[in-house]
């Protein structure tokens, strides 16, 4: 089971080029006073409204908000490590932000596309399973500089961007996509659990 952790973010985390421009933005931010809160906090608020956008049916302002806000999740965590102190609320504050995000765009693209129904409820009910995998088990393990310590699985933000960009766009298919993605957070929720279990015996 291990072996199958592949997701985007360990893959873009390896990327040098890619850290060095987040360390650079992130020296940019710092140098202008925003602190790490700040721009988590701004991040839950471009995410919100990415769900008012996909509300009224404005998939590409709505994708505009939420790659936004992706981004300054990647920033925030930066900031406090090079130039603050990670601290306990502030990961609890980014975790908070990350939920806040995807349950508005989520949200916000069934309001306008109602005939998604219980398949968003479904995608809606994996969060649920896995969010509470991920987090009994960092809490189980303690805590790191990121608030808990979690394995890397099938899916995280980078793959949650990856859904919201084709559903707003998979019309009737959308149903399908929803159903994919949500048995994806499954096979990812057994994935930590499979974790815990080897870890915490």
């Amino acid at each position: 089971m291990a072996k199958l952790y592949c997701m985007l973010d360990s893959w873009m985390a390896k990327r040098r080029w890619l850290r060095s421009v987040q360390s650079r933005v992130a020296a940019i931010l710092h140098g202008a006073g925003i602190g790490a809160n700040q721009v988590t906090a701004f991040a839950a608020f471009t995410g919100a409204l990415s769900g008012i956008a996909f509300a009224y049916g404005l998939s590409v302002a709505g994708l505009a908000a939420l790659y936004v806000s992706a981004t300054l999740d990647a920033l925030d965590g930066t900031i406090a490590r090079d130039y603050e102190r990670s601290t306990a609320f502030g990961g609890v504050l980014d975790l908070t932000s990350d939920r806040l995000v995807e349950a508005a765009a989520l949200l916000g693209v069934a309001w306008y596309r109602p005939m998604l129904g219980f398949a968003a409820l479904a995608v809606l009910a994996s969060w649920y399973v896995n969010i509470t995998v991920f987090l009994a088990t960092g809490s189980a393990m303690g805590g790191d500089e990121k608030l808990i310590r979690y394995p890397p699985g099938l899916l995280e933000r980078t793959e949650a961007m990856a859904f919201f960009t084709v559903l707003v766009f998979a019309g009737g298919a959308g149903v399908w996509v929803c159903y994919a993605y949500a048995a994806l957070e499954i096979c990812t929720a057994i994935q930590r659990l499979d974790f815990a279990r080897r870890h915490l015996r």
